[in-house]
């Protein structure tokens, strides 16, 4: 049996197929989900395609808050941090996706650092850097424009979630020393 992961936002479209293939290459799986009523739906989802058999568990986490991040991680060698927020619809506040999509980066990164977990991948976007998106070329240095009075408040929170404002690129190391 391989290591545990807790994929955040497993019941997102990526967080699902994330967990589906964790699940399938024989990780243990702890799929965290806003609103408990979500985890049927995402059984039932997985449910099509295998068995989870008992590889498959649920914890409750909440990007703006700081309960369960550390109990979540307890058991957990892997992160797979795919949680941000998502409306259909534009919002009239932008701090509806930003904050929690920033604040929400930094308490994974700092619980699994607590829990001393091995590796921690967050799921980027090509909305982080949409404005060189369709050059066809584009570097780690490519930030999508923030002063861009075009962009979604997904793009917005998305490229704020993984840099530094202010900055034009910031290794992953300068975001939180990581010591593992």
């Amino acid at each position: 049996m391989k290591n545990k992961v807790l994929v955040t936002g497993i019941s997102g479209f990526v967080g699902q197929h994330c967990a589906l293939e964790l699940l399938r290459q024989g990780y243990q799986v702890k799929g965290s989900v806003r609103n408990p009523l979500k985890e049927v739906e995402v059984r039932e989802g997985i449910a099509k395609f295998i068995d989870p058999k008992n590889q498959l568990e649920f914890c409750t986490l909440d990007l703006s808050k700081d309960e369960g991040w550390e109990e979540a991680m307890r058991d957990c060698t892997y992160v797979l941090h795919v949680a941000s927020p998502f409306y259909f619809k534009q919002t009239k506040d932008e701090k509806e996706f930003i904050k929690p999509a920033r604040e929400g980066t930094l308490r994974a990164l700092r619980a699994a650092q607590k829990a001393k977990v091995k590796r921690v991948v967050v799921t980027s976007s090509t909305a982080a850097m949409s404005s060189h998106m369709y050059t066809g070329q584009f570097s780690p240095k490519d930030w999508t424009d923030l002063s861009d009075k075009n962009l979604s408040t997904y793009a917005i929170s998305k490229t704020m979630a993984e840099k530094r404002p202010g900055t034009s690129f910031v290794p992953r190391k300068e975001i939180i020393p990581l010591n593992w």
